[in-house]
């Protein structure tokens, strides 16, 4: 869902030929973003027939058409929907929580806090597994490098959502 939310978000600037689509979301976020032509190309065709997008053709001497991608008010409606919507499942893929952090300046400070609630309760319960992991598989030397790595990560990003919660709470406030 996350590379829909940020193929149309693209568009929210303004006309996109597909490859500036795909440069602009690895530039702006970077490879971990990727968005590939398989998923690309697919997407595109499904938001111009759910009306989301309309496609104009550019004409160049000695070179092939190249097709620019706006988006329509429908497709603005239901960018909107996919930033809003964070389902549990959603919750538990980091990049999923990451596109909407990143798009946050468009939500309401409420729903900016019930993402942030719903990804660190997702964190919570991670951190509780590895540490359940850890006790039973003490024996295994790089397993437990992992778990390490694991429990290392997860705390480092409850205190950054935690930091994100304490934000939002004092800029909804007016207190900071």
């Amino acid at each position: 869902m996350y590379a829909d939310i940020l193929i149309l978000g693209q568009l929210l600037a303004g006309p996109k030929h597909g490859y500036e689509i795909k440069k602009n979301v690895q530039e702006a976020l970077g490879k971990s973003f990727e968005i590939n032509n398989n998923l690309l190309y697919p997407a595109l065709r499904r938001f111009q027939e759910m009306g989301a997008l309309m496609k104009e053709v550019e004409k160049a001497d000695g070179k092939p058409d190249r097709h620019v991608y706006l988006l329509t008010e429908t497709g603005e409606e239901i960018f909107n929907g996919l930033v809003r919507d964070f389902p549990g499942k959603a919750a538990a893929n980091q990049l999923e929580f990451l596109v909407r952090v990143a798009l946050f300046d468009r939500l309401e400070p409420e729903l900016q806090l019930e993402i942030l609630h719903k990804r660190l309760t997702v964190l919570d319960e991670e951190m509780e597994r590895n540490r359940q992991f850890d006790l039973v598989q003490s024996q295994k030397r790089f397993t437990m490098e992992v778990i390490r790595f694991k429990i290392a990560e997860t705390e480092h990003e409850r205190a950054w959502v935690k930091q994100l919660i304490h934000e939002v709470q004092a800029l909804a406030s007016g207190t900071e």
